[in-house]
């Protein structure tokens, strides 16, 4: 697989915009159990735009290098780290899985980030955060539900948004190499 200089610096843009995103534009209620943030946004768009390799290491860098920035006080979670990673590489699979038909783009998109986001939201960091405040998953899975069940549409539609007005752009470019 051929990387561009061109994709390892937006990957890194998009890296650093999460690690902003989710570390210092974000806001933590619920006990430390819910984060509120944008920085899961980057991350999709780093796999919808460049596949689910460069889509899961984004997630990764941001997770890794996240927890230097700003770990709220909490230790480094294995599960929470493959959430990050999976939130790069579930919604291109996804979307790939759907089709080249570009009429049904938002709910590909949404389809993604609805499974991305029970995979990695719901159950993967929501085991972590419970492992690591030693409470148990379900006391720790109801106040996360209710969060994602705000958070999904609102990513799906900036991830929406993004991703069109994106994407004439990407696939320009990537068709003059």
């Amino acid at each position: 697989m051929r990387i561009s200089i061109r994709n390892v610096v937006v990957s890194g843009l998009l890296a650093g915009m999460s690690i902003l995103l989710s570390r210092l534009a974000a806001i933590m209620i619920a006990g430390g159990t819910i984060r509120l943030s944008f920085g899961n946004i980057p991350i999709y768009m780093a796999g919808l735009m460049f596949g689910p390799v460069i889509g899961g290491l984004v997630g990764g860098v941001s997770d890794l290098v996240g927890m230097l920035v700003n770990s709220f006080g909490a230790a480094f979670v294995p599960h929470i780290f493959v959430a990050a990673v999976l939130r790069g590489v579930i919604p291109p699979l996804v979307a790939r899985f759907w089709g080249e038909n570009n009429k049904v783009w938002p709910l590909k998109i949404f389809s993604a980030i609805l499974l991305t986001e029970i995979a990695s939201g719901a159950l993967l960091t929501t085991w972590g955060l419970a492992w690591l405040q030693k409470s148990p998953f379900v006391t720790v899975l109801v106040p996360r539900l209710i969060a994602l069940a705000v958070q999904i549409p609102v990513y799906s539609m900036i991830t929406v948004t993004l991703t069109l007005a994106l994407r004439p752009l990407h696939l320009q470019r990537s068709a003059g190499r």
